[in-house]
């Protein structure tokens, strides 16, 4: 009998662990992640000169994060393109890797390019984020990747 009711005992035991476990990676998992609603302007300023060459082209890039219902909404300001993104649009792809959302805008690949750059704004929504601590990076940020951690 004893045997039955510590062999019973422990069964619990791993359940009650597994549930705890559970509810623990519950939250913050982005995994079913993704984007939608891109939108942009039209090119802000242009430059027929590589924008290395110039550290004076254009303002520098920065970043509004909001959160409501599920869905972090974002805008890039300032993101540097070629100036053919304004006839193939933009692309947002969108790579997990636990907490940490890499973000990588850029031109369509199937667009045409020309032979400028020139800066925009870039707003685009990531859904299905459940609240959670996340590091967003920004592969796009002039001049280098950008990382910002938000709380949602």
């Amino acid at each position: 009998m004893k045997k039955v009711f510590l062999f019973g005992a422990l069964l619990c035991l791993v359940a009650v662990l597994a549930a705890c476990k559970k509810n623990e990676t519950a939250e913050g998992d982005a995994t079913k992640a993704k984007v939608s609603h891109i939108s942009y302007i039209d090119c802000k300023s242009h430059t027929d000169k590589l924008a290395k060459a110039d550290p004076n082209f254009g303002d520098p890039d920065s970043v509004s994060i909001s959160y409501a219902d599920g869905a972090a909404h974002i805008t890039h300001y300032n993101l540097l393109v070629n100036c053919g993104f304004e006839k193939g649009g933009i692309v947002v792809d969108l790579d997990i890797n636990g907490s940490t959302l890499t973000i990588d805008e850029h031109e369509n690949p199937d667009g045409p390019l020309d032979r400028c750059l020139c800066t925009t704004d870039n707003s685009f929504q990531i859904d299905n984020i459940p609240h959670g601590t996340y590091t967003l990076v920004f592969q796009n940020w002039y001049p280098e990747p950008y990382s910002k951690t938000v709380t949602f």
